[in-house]
Parts: structure tokens; sequence; C-alpha cells
């Protein structure tokens, strides 16, 4: 197993949680798990917090009611130019400083093959992501990435494939979030306010209690006849869902190919409140388009949500967690200034130095055992046993000298060798503390960078850093491609830091394969 990612869905009524375990070639859905949300949500946080998540990367989302969005067009399509731009062109759109939100945003090429970009850019203010994380962070969670609810679900675009443009709709408890895939690719995203808690009160009118309304829309859905509503107000409040689900597709229609009932080829529903049965049926006679729950078939790959949760449920957790793989088809990630993941270089560099150290004494151990049976037939048995007890003691400090030197060496390479297999050894026979080393070697020495972040992910070495202009980061880039075990560096990310001065840049480096040239 490579990993895991933990997508945490925090709905308002109920907080969804979907793992994915990492295969080499394969991924496996490992836990589903679906609590209610109590009125002391600390609490369940904490409860999630305490089970194993150790080396989980937990993704969460921030409310699509929460992040404001907004369409851009670019006649150029430089990375550097779009990263430069994009923050200022929505400076003018919004009434907030720069300093006062956090923007990311998602490249999409402009329809039709025609030039430039467009970008479908998100903002939130700085208090909104304070208030989310530092609530996680409280309860013992801190994720990895925060995204945005809305382009998010087009990351179960893997297993709703269908060609041309089709919306994925999560219909929650407190609201409808819709997104739209054109030929796979996320575009944009559209909220309506009136959702699950809507349809419960006008169940709940009749007289019920909340909870007897609860367990009546469970029972008896919301249609007592083919698809009438079981009552003049939970008609009401169907039309009202209809009449905003149409405004919104409306409102997609500036990257369809013409209306959105004829260039949208089917509707997806996902959440807590697309499972009422015969939903999918009135939303396709009210919208005109063909509308299904989501699915995962019991032979496709994470199919085992199927057996072991329901899909629709589940789905926007699985969205998010399938957002911390390779599978992911958007990259927001709104975790910047004090609440950026960060690795400690300083004791992971500690950890490895030891593990290096203790690999290379195994090594030289077993070449002198090998070197010692040929010693023992040319009569220099002492002199053998001799470098045996030096090396053992220098090798394995304190532990008392066995009968069987050789044979408790191997032993040692053994288990270190299963110690590095665990922490972790890269291209090339390259430990954590290799990697490190050569790169803080490569790096000129009158470059004023800032390495903020730096992963080791398989055989890739992400590193998000700061430094004070383009020709820095170039410089940089430059330097490394000078190790020919380095086999492929790419500069992404660049952003103006307008609080500090200079750039945000992300560097990613490629490892050669074990055996190529060094």
């Amino acid at each position: 197993m490579l990993g895991r990612t933990i997508g945490l869905d925090l709905g308002s009524h109920a907080i969804k949680l979907v793992e994915i375990r990492h295969h080499p070639r394969r991924l496996e859905i490992a836990r589903v798990q679906a609590l209610r949300r109590p009125d002391d949500l600390d609490s369940l946080l904490r409860e999630i917090a305490s089970a194993d998540l150790e080396g989980a990367r937990v993704v969460c989302a921030l409310p699509a009611d929460r992040v404001t969005r907004r369409a851009l067009h670019f006649p150029f399509r430089d990375r550097k130019r779009v990263e430069q731009a994009v923050p200022f062109e929505v400076e003018n759109e919004t009434p907030f400083d720069l300093d006062d939100i956090w923007v990311d945003y998602e490249r999409t090429p402009v329809a039709g093959g025609g030039d430039g970009l467009d970008v479908a850019a998100a903002v939130v203010r700085r208090a909104e992501v304070d208030t989310v994380v530092r609530s996680l962070h409280d309860a013992g969670l801190k994720p990895r990435i925060l995204e945005a609810e809305g382009l998010a679900l087009g990351n179960l675009q893997s297993l709703v494939v269908a060609a041309g443009a089709q919306v994925i709709a999560d219909i929650g408890h407190r609201k409808i979030t819709l997104c739209l895939l054109v030929d796979g690719q996320p575009r944009a995203a559209k909220v309506i306010s009136v959702a699950g808690s809507a349809l419960l009160g006008a169940v709940a009118a009749e007289g019920l209690s909340a909870r007897d309304a609860e367990e009546a829309l469970a029972r008896d859905g919301l249609f007592a006849d083919g698809i009438e509503p079981i009552s003049a107000r939970v008609g009401d409040t169907l039309e009202r869902i209809a009449k905003e689900w149409v405004r919104a597709l409306a409102g997609f229609e500036p990257y369809l190919d013409g209306p959105a009932e004829e260039a949208l080829g089917s509707q997806v529903l996902v959440g807590g409140v697309a499972r009422i049965p015969r939903l999918d049926t009135f939303l396709q006679r009210r919208t005109g388009i063909e509308t299904r729950r989501f699915e995962v078939p019991p032979q496709q790959e994470l199919g085992e949500l199927v057996a072991a949760g329901d899909p629709c449920l589940f789905g926007p957790a699985l969205s998010l967690a399938l957002r911390g793989t390779t599978r992911a088809r958007t990259r927001s990630n709104f975790l910047r200034g004090e609440w950026a993941p960060r690795v400690e270089l300083g004791p992971l560099a500690q950890q490895f130095r030891s593990t290096a150290l203790l690999a290379a004494a195994a090594v030289t151990l077993a070449l002198l055992s090998s070197a010692g049976r040929y010693a023992l037939a040319d009569h220099r048995a002492d002199a053998l046993e001799t470098q045996l007890d030096a090396i053992w003691s220098e090798g394995v400090p304190g532990a008392a000298r066995p009968d069987n030197v050789p044979g408790a060496l191997k032993r040692a390479l053994r288990d270190t060798r299963d110690r590095a297999n665990t922490l972790g050894l890269y291209g090339g026979n390259l430990s954590a503390l290799d990697l490190l080393t050569e790169i803080s070697t490569l790096v000129p020495g009158d470059l004023s960078l800032i390495f903020e972040e730096l992963a080791i992910d398989g055989q890739v070495v992400r590193i998000r850093g700061h430094s004070p202009s383009f020709a820095a980061v170039d410089q940089l880039q430059a330097s490394l491609r000078k190790d020919p075990r380095f086999d492929d560096i790419r500069v992404s990310e660049i952003q103006a830091d307008a609080k500090r001065g200079g750039n945000t840049f992300s560097l990613t480096i490629s490892l050669a394969p074990a055996g190529a040239s060094t």
C-alpha cells in the first residue's frame, strides 16, 4: 500500500467519511462511515480524529455558499502571467482587499478550441478559512487539502464518464450544489439554497414532529402516486427547487453550445436527499434532462462502495477522497499562510540520518561477513573475529556479541531493509536524507529562497517555497537539472505574494528510475 486518503464531507446534517487506500495499480475503498451531526460538533470531530489517521491525507471542503466564483478569460495561456493576473482581476470584482481573501482557480481550455484560457476562479475570505480550519485543528484534525464544494464534485468524473456536458448535483440538507462538467473537465458551479431541510419542513407542516417527519420522509418519500407530491406544501417546495434548478442550469449556458436542456446530456444526483424515491424522475420531467442517481457498478474500480455503503450518500466524500489521489480533476487548496501543511525537516532529517547510517552499516557488515568466510579459510580467523567484534560494537552498540556474528549480521541487514522499505528509499537507492542533502547542495548560495514545504511521495519530490523573483526560481530549476538523478523538474503555481513581496512557487521533481545513469 502506497498511502491513504480520507475524504471528510462536513455536511450540515451528517458527516460522511470515505477512506481510500493507494495501491501501485489501483485504488481501494477501505472504509465508509456516516455520523449524525450533533449539536456538539467538536466532540464528533475529536471522535473522528481519535481513529487511526496516522499517515493519512485528510481532505475537506469549504461550504459552497461561502465561496464566491468568478469566470475569467485571458487572451494568453502562459502560466506565470495567469498566476499574476488572476488575483488582480478578482480584486476588481470583489469588495475585499487582496490581503483579506484567498484566491485559487482551475484552468480550462476555451470552448470550441479558441485562443486564450478560461479560468474558474474561487474567492474566499481568509476569516472563513480560519473558522473552519481552527475548529478542525482544535479537534485534532489537520487536513492536508481544503477544497471548495462545487467543482470538487468533478473528481467523480471517472465514475460518471460521459461525452459532452453533464451536471453532478449534491442535494444536501441545507443547500444543493451543482457542478458542470464539459468533456470531463469541471467548468463552473452553482448553489441553490432550497434543499432537504425545506422538504423536511414541508413534511413536518402536516402536524408531525421533526423526528417523525424525518422518519416519514425516509419511509414514504415525497410522492404518493407517480410523481404527485404527498401534500400541497411538499408540492410547493418541490416547485421552488425545480425553478431554482432550472435557473442555475441557465447560468451554465455561457459554457454550453445552446440552451441547457439541449446541450446537457445528463444529470447525476449525489447526497443524502438524492436517495428519496422518484426525486430523479421529478427533476428529469421538470428540467427535460436525463437524470439518474449516482451508482458505481460492483465490477468497476471502487465498486466496493456499492457493498460498503450507499453511493449517493457517500458521493461527495468520495469526490474529496479522490482529490487526494492521482485521479484528481481539481487542484484548489485554500490551506495557506499559517494553515499551510509543512514538513519539519529537522526531525525528518534526523530520523532518516539514523536509518541511512544503520542501512550503510548493515551493508558493510554483510560484505565483511562474506569476506570473513574467505579469511577463515585462509587461517585468519583471529583477525576476522577482532574485526567482527569492532563492527558489531559500532553497528549495534550496547548489544551483547552473539555466538554467530555472520548470522546476526544477516538478520540485522534484513531488519534494516524492512525498515528502509517502511521509511522509504527512492530512485537510484537514494534515501530521503540523500535527497534533502542533494537538493540543499545544488541550491546556489546566493539565492534568497525559503522552502516552506517539502514532501516525498513515491518517486516525486514536491517543494513549495518563496522567492524574491521569477529569475530566482528559474535559476533554482536550472541548478537542479544538473543532477542526472532528477529526471524531470517542473515549476508551477508561481504567484505574486502581496503580503510579503516576491513570489510563492511550487516545484515538482521526478526521480530517475533505479539503474539510470548517475
